[in-house]
């Protein structure tokens, strides 16, 4: 019996073109192991190896269950020593007395490699502890389908049969533990009339009747412990079972909880259910249609089988269905498949409590959320919100995904079961419910903001009105002070979502203070589609709402962001309409912001008149308003551009002065932003060592802030400092190398173009022939923003590198420089015209 083994190993090795220890270490088993094997020595394959063998060795379909086979063969016989077996290695029993009682198994059955790993392990007969797993999870998660799949899978094991239960145990009438064991003794030949009375005495005989059984059993659907333990066999005898909950307190379970599919083992089962040939048409609609379905078994079964249904339906015309998410779960049914009656099971075995939160949560829409958040939806005290939420755990439709970056619980629902949550909203809890529910959830969202922003040391754009109330009012804030910039990671999608919910329920109010307060994270962060998205929605709710502050503070934010993602024209259009309607309700302060955040506009392109005139007016009307670190930030823009006019000793005066008030304010943000802008100004003076100095401060400082594009931007200046030292173009490099890098992370594309002038304009002095190259890109993108002043600046550093080719080009670009300085009335009008032996322009 071990020759014939052994030849069919050594032809299927071969055939692979395998040595002995190659096999071996695809196996996982000792090379040695192979040899005795190959060589027939009496030595039996335990049935966990003969899986990892008929892997190792790629064998598929009945060439793979022949190799099996004949290894069971041999584990059997040389463990009782008989030969009476079968081809598969069991007992050649009677007819009427082995007990097949498992469901088909599902040819379409894909994935779950690890766990059916796992399960092999524990149901292996080789296996000396309990034998004995709980597979757990979700409402349509596929626990049933994968405990048959191993039943079936590893049938070989157990000759003497498989014994199988559903419990109902998520139902409101869950199966008595005493009717299944008098089913399953009745299977085993009990006859009725001998059947004892009471689940203790029937248990007792079921042990007895299975001591020396080789017997799997699967019991489908428990409710919890105690329909299992009385269905506990003798030791040796192994059982599956499934379940919501994980039961981890049986003794010496392995608990398997289940997870969704994968996007493409959840594609690979769309196309087992709908047609190979019709999704691999369609790649990315099969892509999008598994992704509705949360990569859920139940849903992508159902999914593929009504495509298979209606050939005419393209996988796109299904998605287009499905996109409507109120919808979708009426979309996820086919015949008697449906999504909805696992969770209404699961539903219906909530108290009134948790049902009620189970709705409101499914209505909030965030993507996930910390604890804190079930008690400030229902209103309830935090111990009161805990227990609803391990009910909900409990029950399976809520996930726990551990300690986010701040080090708050986080959960979050399937989106599947989300929708079903919503429903529930709409079914059960009136409109003005939820938006009382809604108001005390966001507003601890708010005060938790507010509290982080407090402690960001980045405060820049005063969008929020702290006149709307929100307070913590528990141990949340401690967390938030030692890690803002975390919390704020940690909520930023649920932040989005609420300024949205808040605007559609017309807490106009809630959802601009919040939108508002994330701002400067936003920019301190480079989050600016978020900022853009949560002014725009927000402004939209004020102006409904006939909020006039409200929208002139978001039109104001929408402004500041629009200058950040390189749009002028959209950004003065929103700041000038801030302005205009700031003045109009005598918003003061407001104006003042607004003129701030225009004369920078003006200065970064160019525009160095009217942004001086705005700025000197906005410091002195911040001033009046009492908004010491906005006027240090005019200031600071103010001395860039008196360092444009030519007017260098006055900026560094300035700035200097701005410097004074961060100072003072301990305002590290607006401390780094003045060392920055202080250190091109000492430039402009010839004062290099000071300027680099100062870019270096800079630079540190955001760093320690976590300010990255202020990092860069600060990077930036000290590599041009550092310039006018030949000796030093090391340092340079690595600088301004350093600074690309961030912009290039943060999709800071003005950053990038203005280090790359930077570069240019170093390797342009050095000859470099690469210089042109990159002068060239970035001249393309001032031109495409329509930034004259620096197309112009960016003209002159092509024509140095020109004239160092000896291009004949170098006039020409000069000449167009000249032309947009003189336009802009730059002093660097005034040079170019010496350069290119022209008369001074008019001043």
């Amino acid at each position: 019996m071990g020759d014939a083994f052994g030849v069919l190993l050594r032809s299927h090795r071969l055939r692979r073109q395998l040595t002995q220890e190659a096999l071996a270490e695809r196996a996982g088993i000792s090379s040695r192991s192979v040899a005795e094997l190959e060589r027939g020595r009496g030595r039996s394959p335990r049935p966990r190896s003969l899986e990892q063998l008929a892997t190792a060795l790629d064998l598929e379909g009945e060439e793979r269950e022949e190799f099996i086979a004949a290894g069971h063969t041999l584990f059997w016989a040389s463990r009782t020593g008989r030969t009476d077996r079968g081809p598969a290695g069991e007992s050649v029993p009677d007819a009427g007395s082995t007990c097949r009682q498992l469901p088909a198994d599902a040819p379409d059955f894909v994935g779950r490699d690890d766990e059916l790993a796992l399960l092999a392990s524990v149901l292996d007969p080789g296996n000396h502890n309990a034998r004995l797993a709980v597979l757990s999870g979700p409402p349509g998660v596929g626990k049933t389908a994968l405990a048959v799949h191993a039943g079936h899978r590893f049938a070989s094991w157990f000759p003497d049969g498989q014994l199988y239960a559903t419990l109902r145990g998520g139902t409101a009438d869950p199966v008595d533990p005493a009717d299944v064991l008098a089913q399953w003794l009745r299977a085993l030949g009990v006859d009725g009339s001998a059947l004892p009375v009471g689940v203790d005495a029937r248990a007792a005989l079921f042990r007895d009747r299975l001591a020396v059984q080789r017997v799997l059993l699967v019991v489908d659907d428990a409710g919890g412990y105690r329909q299992v333990e009385q269905l506990l066999p003798a030791k040796g005898v192994a059982m599956v079972v499934t379940s919501r909950l994980p039961l981890t307190g049986l003794p010496g379970v392995t608990s398997i909880d289940l997870r969704p599919l994968s996007g493409p083992t959840a594609v690979r089962l769309l196309s087992q259910v709908a047609g190979e040939d019709r999704v691999r048409a369609e790649p990315a609609a099969a892509d999008e249609l598994v992704s509705a379905c949360g990569g859920l078994p139940l849903a992508v079964r159902i999914a593929g089988a009504r495509l298979a249904a209606r050939p005419h339906w393209s996988v796109e015309a299904l998605n287009e269905r499905l996109a409507d998410e109120r919808r979708r779960l009426n979309e996820l049914r086919h015949g008697d498949l449906a999504v909805r009656p696992g969770l209404h099971l699961a539903h219906e075995g909530l108290t009134p409590t948790a049902a009620r939160a189970f709705a409101l949560l499914g209505e909030l829409g965030v993507p996930s959320f910390p604890e804190w958040a079930v008690a400030a939806l229902l209103g309830v005290d935090p111990a009161a919100g805990t227990a609803v939420l391990e009910e909900l755990l409990d029950a399976r439709l809520l996930e726990a995904l551990g300690s986010d970056r701040a080090g708050q619980p986080r959960y979050r629902f399937h989106d599947i079961t989300r929708l079903y949550a919503r429903e529930r909203r709409e079914a059960t809890i009136p409109r003005s419910e939820w938006t009382a529910a809604l108001a005390r959830a966001a507003t601890g969202w708010l005060a938790m903001a507010r509290h982080a922003q407090d402690h960001l040391d980045c405060l820049r754009f005063y969008l929020d009105d702290r006149d709307h109330p929100a307070a913590v009012t528990d141990q949340r804030a401690a967390a938030v002070a030692d890690r803002p910039v975390e919390w704020f990671e940690a909520e930023r999608e649920a932040l989005a979502v609420l300024v949205s919910a808040c605007a559609e329920a017309g807490l106009a109010a809630t959802a601009r203070c919040l939108a508002g307060c994330s701002a400067d994270f936003y920019e301190l962060r480079g989050y600016y589609d978020d900022w853009r998205r949560a002014m725009s929605v927000a402004q939209a709710a004020c102006q409904r709402a006939d909020d006039r502050a409200g929208e002139a503070t978001m039109l104001r934010g929408l402004g500041s962001c629009l200058i950040e993602l390189d749009d002028p024209k959209a950004a003065m259009s929103a700041l000038n309409s801030a302005r205009a309607l700031a003045e109009e309700i005598g918003d003061l302060a407001g104006s003042a912001l607004a003129g701030k955040e225009i004369g920078f506009m003006l200065s970064l392109i160019g525009r160095t008149q009217e942004a001086e005139a705005e700025l000197r007016t906005a410091a002195e009307r911040l001033g009046q308003a009492d908004l010491p670190l906005a006027r240090a930030l005019a200031l600071t823009s103010l001395g860039f551009v008196l360092r444009e006019r030519g007017d260098t000793d006055e900026a560094v005066d300035v700035i200097t002065s701005a410097l004074s008030i961060a100072r003072s304010c301990g305002a590290r943000f607006t401390e780094a932003y003045a060392l920055r802008g202080l250190s091109g100004a000492l430039r402009a003076c010839d004062r290099h060592r000071q300027a680099q100095a100062a870019a270096r401060e800079a630079a540190t400082i955001f760093e320690q802030i976590g300010d990255l594009i202020g990092t860069a931007q600060s990077l930036r200046v000290l590599g041009e400092a550092l310039a006018h030292e030949p000796h030093r173009l090391e340092e340079v490099q690595q600088a301004l190398t350093a600074a690309a890098a961030l912009f290039r992370e943060q999709g800071h594309r003005w950053g990038l173009a203005l280090t790359e002038l930077s570069l240019g304009e170093i390797e342009a002095r050095q000859g470099n022939p690469l210089a042109a190259e990159r002068l060239r890109r970035s001249l393309k993108y001032w031109v495409d923003e329509q930034v004259p002043a620096l197309q112009a600046r960016t003209l002159v550093a092509l024509a140095d590198a020109a004239e160092q080719q000896g291009d004949p080009a170098t006039r020409e670009l000069l000449v167009q420089a000249y032309e947009i300085y003189q336009a802009l009335q730059a002093p660097a009008a005034a040079d170019l015209a010496c350069r290119l032996g022209m008369p001074a322009p008019p001043v």
